[in-house]
């Protein structure tokens, strides 16, 4: 697993996420998977995290969200086949101008040379879609 592996991955999860792609979605991740907010954790099972990112698509597609960058700011091997990313979002709007931004931590997996996600922490991205007034879960 490399930076460039890791590159990929996050290039084929974005475009996922614009074409509302939840099949890729789960694909991408291996169950069961956790993600850590700051109200609390949550454990996922494919049905259930299916169920979450149906709901961020409307999320975003209410904030304007047009299209989306994802850019690996750190990659730290764990072992031989784990990895810690840190990775930039931007959500932008049709005209590209930046709605919101954010850092996400994933503990990526490599199994059968195919990269899953399986934990993240989502505090920053909730913390900068409430500090512009759209806290997640709003219209």
């Amino acid at each position: 697993m490399n930076h460039a592996d890791v590159t990929g991955f996050y290039a084929r999860y974005t475009d996922a996420f614009m074409r509302h792609d939840s099949d890729a979605l789960v694909a991408a991740w291996s169950f069961p998977a956790a993600i850590a907010g700051p109200r609390g954790n949550a454990m996922f099972d494919a049905a259930a995290f299916r169920r979450n990112v149906e709901g961020l698509f409307g999320f975003y597609d209410r904030q304007g969200v047009a299209s989306v960058t994802a850019t690996v700011a750190a990659l730290t091997l764990l072992g031989d086949d784990v990895a810690l990313s840190q990775t930039d979002y931007a959500m932008l709007d049709k005209g590209g101008a930046r709605i919101a931004g954010w850092q996400t931590p994933y503990l990526l997996r490599e199994t059968a040379n195919e990269l899953k996600a399986f934990a993240a922490v989502a505090d920053s991205e909730v913390a900068a879609w409430a500090a512009r007034g759209t806290p997640m879960g709003s219209r």
